[in-house]
């Protein structure tokens, strides 16, 4: 019947009826053991199942009326005592081997037993498996062969074609959800008979949620007979109890009849799956199928549960010392961070020398740091008009001490300003007091998924109600995934985080440097002008004046200042004074050599310091500087002219003695007439 009979409400009230489904409770077992139950106290029998005449040879009434020890005698009855009732814990589970009396003869009977309630369960198996010390090899050479593995596909690879030789079934498989609890196959070994389910994918309600609970409590279940008929619980419900016994801890539980259906669809006719585990979340299972009934010993199914738990760490490490790689390249990149910074980089410069390494280590396509105003990256990005507008939103949004990404932008509020294949975004904030976010980009992934049949569920009316059956074909069938990008992994958000964390120091000692060098050019420079100001030229001159007297090289001093410069602000307006001295400093500095440098000394009075020049050095000099101010065209404001005084070094020399020698020859200057450069005096005053 047609899934589109019903309303979405119907169909969704059937899927929640189907997650509630008591899969723990079945009231019945599977023919491969029988169980007893008994008293918090151990002394009386509760319940029983219904074939436990098979197994101890005694009547369900007979066991029911007898006592305990005279059932499951002595040995037994002294394990349970020791190891479960005396340790007083309600999550135990007791694996043993016992030997049981039965009609005058010693039988060996695996042995699970678990606190169920105010009860205790002891489930029993015949001990089938006469080479036990050949299974212990077998861990033991795994335990040898997982250490000699440097690739988790080899990993899996090789556990299963293990387990496939182990236990003769025609398919063995490492089955691993994803973030929506959809399986996939990821390794496989398969006899020729059985079809291959490499790379297939499960929809999440084949193993729903009640199911996958239950197997972070039990790592296996076995179900040797598909098929078989369940053997239910004598009577169906403990003394005092409505609800039938919880067994969820063992490994006898009845199959419910929705999953038998559903591995009949499948054609298979025996299942063991153990549970893999990755840091305590279940990651995925080891499934094996057999198409006809197969008996499963318990020791071999404790093996295989060994064989997991010894992979499992194995693959943890595998993946830590990738992700160990991957942090010490970006720790490589932070120690490139401390280089540039001794520099005075800016961000703008370290995302486009390391952007590309950083694009490679995070499996990106573009990098771009942006704020509230402006965005620098590179790679593929949306427009900076888009970026500004997604950190804008995520500062008022988000939280500011956490990442937060997506595989599908188009589907988060983010989307108006998606442009192009631009799925992924791993936006990380910078812990700065201004709001910066690191954005990484991640293209569209788009690609096809080969499901074991269509991964839809199958309304039908069942006893006058709505329900859900299991799926009848697992034909291949195929759909393609669009609009998504790669995941994030853990691992990569944690290496987005440590970049932010850096550029914000970057940032941070940027802003700081720029600071310094401003508040450095307010010390040093004049204010109109942006020449040197008196006390940094005075400065200057001590450390010229030092290096004169050490080696002996020669230096001059040009003081100059504008002719009638006063009368020009009388006339003109001091504005107008103040362009003209703004305009003459840009001239001359123009003029002067990369050793030389300009600095005011007072009102319109200059001085020019010239390393490593003679007077006559430092009149061409300061002749060039006079024709220069004379050619000058201040437009509608005239022109001016300058008069230069120019004095060198002489052994002895003081800032006072020298500057005062420079003085006079300006005065003299001025009183020839003005516009003309004038020499020290010969003599030495």
């Amino acid at each position: 019947m047609p899934n589109t009979h019903y309303s979405d409400a119907e169909i969704a009230a059937a899927l929640e009826a189907c997650a509630r489904e008591p899969v723990h409770i079945p009231g019945a077992i599977q023919p491969m053991g029988c169980l007893v139950s008994l008293d918090a106290d151990l002394g009386r029998i509760r319940q029983v199942s219904a074939n436990i005449e098979d197994f101890l040879g005694i009547s369900v009434a007979d066991v029911l009326a007898g006592e305990p020890r005279t059932v499951l005698g002595d040995e037994l009855m002294d394990l349970l005592d020791t190891e479960l009732v005396k340790q007083d814990s309600s999550a135990s589970v007791l694996t043993a081997t016992a030997q049981v009396d039965v009609q005058g003869k010693r039988h060996r009977y695996h042995v699970v037993a678990y606190p169920s309630g105010d009860a205790f369960v002891v489930e029993m198996e015949f001990e089938m498996c006469p080479e036990g010390h050949r299974l212990l090899d077998k861990v033991n050479d795994w335990l040898v062969e997982v250490g000699k593995i440097d690739d988790i596909d080899t990993l899996f690879d090789t556990l299963t074609r293990r387990v496939q030789e182990l236990t003769g079934h025609e398919r063995v498989m490492v089955y691993r959800f994803d973030e929506n609890w959809n399986g996939r196959v990821i390794a496989e070994t398969r006899l020729p008979v059985a079809e291959s389910f490499l790379d297939h994918y499960f929809p999440a309600s084949d193993i729903p949620s009640q199911v996958r609970r239950l197997y972070d409590m039990n790592r296996v279940r076995s179900i040797p007979d598909a098929l078989a008929s369940p053997v239910p619980l004598v009577p169906p419900c403990g003394p005092d109890e409505a609800l039938p016994l919880d067994m969820s801890r063992g490994v006898l539980r009845a199959v419910a009849p929705i999953h038998q259906e559903y591995l009949a669809n499948m054609g298979v006719g025996a299942s063991l799956s153990v549970a893999m585990h990755e840091e305590g979340k279940l990651w995925g299972l080891l499934a094996c199928h057999g198409l006809a009934p197969r008996p499963m010993e318990a020791d071999l199914r404790d093996a295989l549960c060994a064989l997991v738990q010894v992979t499992m760490p194995r693959m943890m490490l595998l993946l830590a010392r990738a992700d160990t790689g991957l942090l010490h390249a970006i720790h490589q990149s932070n120690e490139t961070f401390s280089y540039e910074k001794k520099h005075l980089f800016g961000p703008d410069d370290l995302i486009q020398h390391q952007g590309g390494r950083w694009l490679e280590l995070l499996d990106a396509s573009g990098i771009a740091l942006v704020n509230g105003k402006q965005s620098i990256g590179t790679g593929a990005l949306p427009a900076e008009e888009n970026l500004i507008a997604m950190a804008n939103w995520l500062s008022r949004h988000q939280r500011r001490d956490a990442p937060w990404h997506t595989q599908a932008l188009g589907e988060t509020p983010l989307a108006p300003w998606q442009e192009g294949d631009l799925c992924g975004l791993l936006a990380v904030p910078l812990p700065t007091e201004s709001t910066h976010w690191l954005m990484v980009f991640r293209p569209e992934q788009r690609h096809s998924r080969r499901w074991a049949g269509k991964p839809e569920d199958t309304p039908m009316i069942r006893d006058g109600q709505l329900i859900l059956t299991p799926r009848r074909s697992f034909a291949q069938w195929q759909d393609e995934v669009k609009g998504r990008s790669r995941p994030w992994r853990a691992i990569k958000c944690r290496a987005a985080e440590d970049l932010a964390k850096n550029l914000a120091v970057l940032i941070s000692s940027h802003e700081i440097a720029q600071l310094n060098e401003k508040l450095k050019s307010l010390a040093y420079s004049d204010g109109l002008t942006g020449t040197w100001n008196r006390y940094r030229m005075e400065q200057a001159i001590d450390a010229e004046l030092n290096a004169a007297e050490r080696h002996d090289r020669p230096f001059a001093l040009l003081l100059f200042d504008v002719d009638h410069f006063k009368h020009f602000n009388d006339t003109r307006g001091h504005e107008a004074g103040d362009e003209v001295l703004i305009t003459l400093c840009r001239v001359l500095q123009n003029r002067l050599r990369p050793t030389d440098n300009l600095g005011r000394w007072g009102g319109e009075e200059f001085i020019v310091l010239a390393s490593d020049c003679d007077l006559v050095g430092g009149m061409h000099l300061a002749e060039r500087l006079r024709q220069s101010a004379e050619e000058l065209d201040l437009g509608n404001l005239g022109g001016v002219t300058i008069s230069i005084g120019v004095a060198t070094w002489r052994p002895g020399d003081s800032r006072k003695t020298l500057v005062a020698r420079a003085d006079q020859a300006m005065y003299r200057a001025k009183e020839g007439g003005r516009n003309q450069v004038e020499a020290e005096a010969t003599d030495v005053e």
